[in-house]
Order: C-alpha cells, then structure tokens, then sequence
C-alpha cells in the first residue's frame, strides 16, 4: 500500500510539474483565452470585428485585446502623453487595444483601419523573437520597395520601434508583399489587401488635398510672377507713352516740328495704338489677378478643408490662448 502511495504521489508530482511548467510556457495564451472569453464587443467594435475579416487566430487575439471606442476623453487617458501634439488614432497598450471614435463620411476605413493597425501591434507583442527575426529581411525588403509610403513615419523611429512600426504598416499599408509576409499576415486577415483598401480609403482624403495644395500653390507662383512682370511690363510702357505724348504735344504746338501732315498723323496713330495695347495689357493683367484670386480662395478652403479634417483625427483638446 505504502508503495502504491509513493508511486501515485510521484506520478503526482510529475503531473503538477507538466502542469505548472505548461501554464508557464502558456501564460499568454491562457490569459488571452480568459479575456477573450469576456470580452462583450460594443455593435460598433463588432461591426469592425465582421469588416476585418479575420481568420480564427485573428479573431482569438482581437477578442483578447478586447477593442473598444473611445471618446477623446477616455481615450486620451489611455493612449496620449503630456505634451504629444501629433495626432493618435490609436493605442495598443496593457494587453488592450483603444481607439479613437472617429465616425465621419468623409473618412471612410479610418476606424478599421486603425483597429487593424493596433491588432498587429499585438500579434507582434505575442511573436517570439526567431518569428519576428525570420520576417526582418522580407520586411527590409518591403520597405525599401515602398518608400514613398513608409519612409516619412518610419524614420521618427528608434531601431528597435521602427521594426515593430514597419510590421504593422506592412501589412496594412502595402499590397505587394513577399510571400513570406502574405502568409504571414494571412494567419490574421483573410483578406489583406481588403485592410489596405481601408488605408487607402481615408488616407486619399488626405493625399487628394495635399496635391491639390501644391497643384495651386505652383499655378499660383506662376501666376504671381506673370502678373508682377507683365505690371512692369505696363508701368515702364505708360511711362514712355506718357513721355512721348507729351514730346508729341510739345512738337504739335510748334509750327517748324512737323514736316507734313502726314507725319503728324503717323505719330499721332501710334500712339494711339500704343494706348490700345496698353489698355489690352491692363486688361490681361486683370484677368490674371481674377484668376489667381480664384486659386487663391481654393487654395485657403482646401487649407480649411486638411484643418478641419486633422481637427477630426486628433483628440488632444484644443488649447485656448490666454489674454
């Protein structure tokens, strides 16, 4: 009996040993079981849920994220630092994803977009570092191939953020990728290049103003500089005319200065046909003017326009000025 005893408190043992060793190697995942499994999505958060089209291991790990909406206040506590004048849309933070609740027509996938963003941030938390190794030079790749899109936010990053950011924009910013990388986010999104398109959809906004800003502001330079040479143009002409009307004036009322009638009239015509063009000059001019202040009122509504918008997508309060 004593022998059976130590045999069953042996085998035991060994059980509670597997045990606790296989909770440890499996914290993570048993925690994110226990938040996924009380995780009550708002309609909106499990609307987006539906649009991202996630795999089951995507939708395990967005659960045990557990997403919510914020206002700009909540949000604000969770995901902004003192001092941050940059806009945040979202955070992924203490195991949990926050997003800044922002629902406008006029930018459309910002809140899938940045849900997906946020749930990559997570993925890559959870990766081990052979996973997140094995990504790097497929990853290098695709930043070099993309940075037109990538370079400007990513380079504000320290190396080792940097590589984490560039993960995440990866596989929500960029379509073509390596094959490594397809399949890789394709364990997430069954859809990748849907995430993007969601990307695309409100970062157009923002892309379509800012070229049309530098499109007028260069018609505009140009316009300025005609309108200023063709004004010179007019000042310096009026001046001659005026100096040889008065030279014709002068020589008009001097019997000996004129040699025939005809001579008279040859100057007196151009003159005259001097004023005509100058009056057809003045009048290019004005027309110049009118269409540079057309530009110009687009120019400050497409201004308007990009404040507006940025005023939507940042939740820091505004700062009033002391008088």
């Amino acid at each position: 009996m004593n022998k059976r005893l130590r045999i069953f408190g042996w085998l035991l043992a060994v059980v509670i040993v597997i045990a606790t060793a296989l909770i440890v190697l499996n914290r993570q995942w048993l925690k994110d079981f226990w938040h996924g499994m009380s995780y009550q999505p708002s309609a909106a958060m499990a609307d987006i849920r539906s649009k991202l089209n996630l795999t089951d291991q995507g939708t395990f790990l967005f659960n045990a994220s557990q997403p919510e909406l914020n206002t700009s206040e909540s949000f604000n506590s969770y995901c902004r630092t003192d001092g941050q004048e940059i806009a945040v849309l979202g955070c992924y933070t203490g195991d949990r994803i926050y997003i800044y609740d922002i629902n406008t027509s006029e930018l459309k996938g910002i809140r899938e977009l940045t849900t997906a963003h946020e749930l990559l941030h997570a993925v890559f938390a959870r990766m081990s570092s052979s996973d997140k190794e094995s990504l790097r030079q497929d990853l290098d790749k695709t930043y070099q191939a993309n940075q037109d899109i990538l370079k400007s936010d990513l380079d504000t990053y320290d190396e080792t953020e940097r590589y984490e950011e560039l993960y995440v924009r990866a596989g929500t910013e960029v379509k073509k990728l390596p094959d490594s990388l397809e399949k890789h986010y394709a364990t997430i999104f069954k859809d990748q290049d849907q995430i993007v398109d969601y990307y695309n959809s409100y970062i157009s906004v923002f892309r379509a103003l800012e070229a049309e800003l530098d499109a007028l502001a260069t018609e505009m330079d140009a316009l300025s500089n005609e309108i200023t040479a063709k004004t010179a143009e007019y000042k310096e002409r009026v001046t001659n005319l005026n100096n040889n009307i008065t030279e014709f004036n002068n020589c008009a009322a001097s019997t000996e200065c004129y040699m025939s009638q005809y001579e008279f009239y040859s100057r007196r015509n151009t003159l005259v046909a001097e004023q005509n063009n100058l009056e057809f000059l003045y009048n290019e001019i004005s027309a110049l003017i009118d269409t540079y202040n057309v530009k110009v009122e687009a120019y400050n509504a497409d201004v308007l326009q990009t404040q507006k918008l940025n005023k939507i997508i940042n939740s820091a309060p505004a700062v009033t000025e002391e008088l």
